[in-house]
């Protein structure tokens, strides 16, 4: 029997330390349910909108899985002049103010690979091979507050994929393809359509999209750079709720979506 899990993988990428994190994961009773958001830059706004608050406040048309425990972000964050997680008040307006209640420093991802062929900057910056240990809490004027943890992970999302989430045989419950970044300035040479062929292999139960899913370049070489990427998508999606552009990203609405 293959065993597929999701502590195995924080397990991992906390390595030794003995933070908070660890206590999370020694503490946390069961699998934790996993969303993964790649290339997510600065948003963290999937932290408002996976919240049960907003499910509550925006029913969806179907019954909706359970809501994640931990999100994991991905984004090999090639910006050298950044001044990103300097200040413990990431972002703030007159309605949303995100703020870091607490950051610690994970073991490197060991030189995970930057390709040519996937991202427009292969030298990165002082970010990536980094992984961090974020506590946020986002006080809204509509939603209240919430605090969530986040495993923030500067890494090439399809090295990430391959040496990380599938080697260590998680599940991801939770996917985020919203502004994926290829030919949009984001620094990559995919759309990120090579997701919705390993929604299946990740056990996936929720797709947020934006609906960017041309095949480019990047997503083409992601299939030959990493085997474990299956050619084809066999999954099912149906669209359970929708946000208007302008309410995250601006790059088209936004769809839930149940994948079976």
């Amino acid at each position: 029997m293959v065993f597929i899990m999701s502590k195995k993988l924080l397990y991992n990428l906390n390595g030794g330390k003995t933070g908070q994190l660890k206590e999370f994961i020694d503490t946390f009773k069961g699998e934790p349910r996993i969303a993964w958001y790649p290339s997510a830059g600065v948003d963290f706004r999937a932290l408002l909108y996976l919240h049960p608050s907003f499910s509550r406040l925006t029913p969806s048309e179907k019954p909706e899985p359970t809501p994640p425990d931990i999100f994991l972000f991905t984004d090999y964050y090639p910006w050298q002049e950044s001044t990103f997680l300097d200040n413990r008040t990431i972002f703030e307006d007159g309605r949303t103010t995100v703020y870091v209640e607490h950051i610690e420093e994970l073991q490197r991802l060991n030189l995970l690979p930057l390709h040519r062929e996937l991202v427009d900057f292969p030298q990165g910056s002082t970010a990536t091979d980094r992984v961090v240990f974020i506590k946020i809490r986002i006080d809204s004027t509509q939603l209240g507050s919430i605090v969530y943890p986040v495993i923030y992970a500067f890494a090439e999302n399809e090295t990430f994929y391959c040496e990380k989430l599938i080697q260590n045989k998680a599940i991801i419950t939770h996917i985020i393809h919203v502004r994926y970044g290829g030919g949009c300035g984001g620094g990559g040479k995919a759309s990120g359509v090579w997701l919705l062929n390993v929604l299946k292999e990740l056990n996936c139960e929720v797709f947020i999209t934006d609906g960017h899913h041309p095949w480019q370049e990047g997503d083409e070489s992601a299939l030959i750079l990493c085997s474990s990427i299956p050619r084809d998508s066999n999954v099912q999606l149906t669209p359970i709720r929708a946000i208007p552009s302008a309410d995250w990203s601006g790059h088209g609405d936004v769809i839930w979506n149940l994948v079976s």
